[in-house]
């Protein structure tokens, strides 16, 4: 692709496809940001956070970017492999000795990173804590006992599991001896410069009204904005394996860039066969090491995304695409859960955008 569409051009094609969204009820607002090589990130913010003509999205909107939280625990856990601090290869057990169940203590970590653990999709753990306890030491223990007494299904099936990162996350947490949060900041927030990803326990919620309430949640009583809308990260305290970094459109993007940019050329942040290991396809299924694949039909990445490309989606509305072929990054990030989770057009819209993407970046071939 030769050149860039100018902002210009990327407003006037983009917009509608969000603002047709948001009429139908997709969700109240968006940001939307597309990552070229060496080009300035195009950005657009649309709609509300909640409906209110008085409160728009804008560029800075903090949104809560849900399971986009499990590329960088991957990527803190490569890192550390990278550095020898960790093998991929050693079971959880290892990591953190006494803390597991038997069968799942023997788990190894590559395989909780990439979905191969046969791990339960999710299991409510949360509910085994008062609301008024979350983020203590007494919560979190109950928690990952909970938890880490999963039996994981014979053979390893590959099974989606937010269960098998949290435990991963406490594994290399336990390891690094830091909290999941000031882990991840350390490995990948900080070294790449995204400042606008943010990390937050229960006791540190935004009062910003600039950031997109996501739930009104049953368990908290109340429409849940800035503290993280996943319930079993919110009793671990609020960040978790799984779920509990924020961010903008454009801070998704740029992380997107810097591994697109990793896989081109390399770099002292972490190797092109680090990044190649990670994103490579795996049998079994489209999950590989801290990303998915495309799938082989009705993929959220659209029609034009290839083989090669990765990404992630995450529950509240948000999801990172990277294609090495078109050399792309794009971030879609809204709140379709507000007010309720009942909301499903972000199905339609993801494709659509990145469909509506690859399209104008062809007309300017």
């Amino acid at each position: 692709m030769r050149d860039a569409p100018t902002p210009d051009h990327f407003e006037r094609a983009l917009r509608p496809v969000l603002l047709d969204a948001i009429a139908g009820g997709a969700t109240p607002g968006a940001q939307l940001a597309l990552s070229l090589r060496s080009a300035p990130v195009l950005h657009l913010a649309v709609g509300t956070l909640d409906g209110a003509p008085g409160r728009p999205v804008r560029d800075d909107t903090v949104y809560d970017l849900a399971s986009l939280t499990k590329p960088l625990t991957a990527l803190a856990a490569v890192r550390l492999a990278a550095a020898g601090a960790l093998s991929l290869d050693e079971p959880i057990g290892a990591l953190w000795p006494g803390r597991f169940g038997e069968a799942t203590a023997a788990l190894r970590l590559d395989a909780l990173l990439s979905h191969r653990a046969g791990l339960p999709a999710w299991i409510g753990a949360y509910e085994d804590v008062d609301l008024a306890d979350c983020g203590t030491a007494a919560a979190r223990q109950r928690v990952i006992d909970r938890l880490g007494a999963s039996i994981p299904s014979p053979g390893g099936a590959a099974v989606y599991s937010d269960v098998g990162y949290i435990l991963a996350g406490e594994a290399i947490a336990a390891r690094a001896g830091e909290g999941i949060d000031a882990l991840v900041r350390r490995e990948v927030i900080t070294p790449l410069g995204l400042d606008a990803l943010h990390a937050r326990g229960v006791g540190a919620r935004w009062r910003d009204p600039g950031v997109a309430p996501t739930e009104r949640c049953p368990w908290r009583g109340r429409v849940v904005q800035g503290e993280v809308h996943d319930e079993n990260a919110y009793a671990l305290g609020g960040v978790a394996g799984h779920a509990g970094v924020f961010g903008t459109a454009v801070a998704v993007a740029a992380l997107g860039r810097a591994c697109l940019d990793g896989l081109r050329d390399g770099g002292t942040w972490l190797s092109r066969a680090s990044l190649a290991a990670m994103t490579a396809a795996r049998p079994g299924g489209t999950h590989r090491l801290g990303w998915d694949g495309v799938s082989p039909a009705g993929s959220s990445a659209g029609r034009y995304f290839g083989a090669s490309a990765f990404g992630h989606l995450g529950f509240t509305g948000t999801s990172l695409w990277c294609d090495p072929a078109l050399d792309v990054a794009v971030a879609l990030v809204t709140n379709r859960v507000h007010p309720s989770r009942d909301a499903v057009g972000i199905r339609a819209l993801r494709p659509r955008v990145h469909d509506a993407i690859i399209e104008l970046l062809r007309r300017n071939e």
